[in-house]
């Protein structure tokens, strides 16, 4: 009919934005140790500790990841807290295949399980001993500790649409925009260098449930290591702070 439109059609979601070749040789593709000291207030609250290693099994890229997370000093002694990560990751995208988080905070200990089925968009979930969930998605998804790793592989345009991680949390699939908000000369255990400070702008609680979405300084390079993280919490902020390196990129510590 005249002066009828054909209403527009709605605007297609945005994309998984891919890994960059270039970036795949030197970062997130070999044996990696990565080490942070975490302050609350200049005070030593904890330790963290990564490792990635490449498994030779399975036809595609496929690596190990596992991660400490413990309370240190004062903290420590008041409140004991030991976080295991136990991760497989597999192809380009380094998209998890299963993963195991065994939760111990004073005398409370949760271990979780899931088990990620991409082609089929499929989470299978499991806390201790409770039934299993089943989650159907509607793509491919990182669960928020490879979300952190794949963003460092990811083209990160300082101008522009942002780069894209979708990332299953809170029972559900949220495609989590990659900003960068600047360039910013850190010193780090290499020495001083150009960073870029990225803000994933999380619309989900997760693990970060009591704090802020966290920022993080990676070095403006082929290596993109996370020399910074910072996240604010209720009582103030937790910043991580890379204190030991080993992998592609070298070996540097503060020792």
């Amino acid at each position: 009919m005249i002066g009828m439109g054909i209403p527009a059609a709605a605007p297609a979601p945005p994309a998984m934005t891919e890994t960059e070749p270039r970036l795949l040789s030197t970062v997130y593709s070999q044996a990696e140790t990565l080490h942070y000291t975490v302050s609350w207030l200049r005070l030593v609250a904890g330790k963290l500790v990564i490792n990635i290693q490449p498994l030779a099994d399975g036809e595609g890229e496929r690596f190990l990841i596992e991660a400490t997370a413990r309370t240190a000093g004062l903290f420590g002694a008041i409140y004991p807290v030991e976080d295991r990560f136990r991760i497989v990751v597999e192809g380009r995208q380094r998209l998890p295949l299963n993963y195991q988080f065994d939760q111990q905070e004073g005398s409370r200990r949760n271990l979780r399980i899931s088990e990620y089925d991409q082609e089929n968009f499929r989470v299978t979930f499991r806390k201790n001993e409770e039934p299993p969930e089943i989650f159907e998605l509607d793509g491919p998804v990182h669960n928020e500790f490879t979300a952190f790793l794949a963003m460092r592989a990811m083209p990160l345009p300082q101008d522009g649409p942002p780069a894209m991680l979708p990332t299953f949390a809170d029972k559900k699939r949220h495609l989590v925009p990659v900003v960068v908000e600047g360039v910013e000369t850190r010193a780090t255990i290499f020495g001083d260098r150009q960073t870029l400070r990225v803000q994933p702008r999380l619309q989900f609680k997760g693990l970060y449930d009591k704090a802020a979405p966290p920022v993080v300084w990676l070095t403006d390079d082929d290596y993109r290591l996370p020399v910074w993280i910072k996240a604010k919490i209720v009582i103030g902020s937790l910043t991580a702070i890379l204190t030991e390196y080993q992998g592609p990129a070298g070996h540097a510590s503060l020792d």
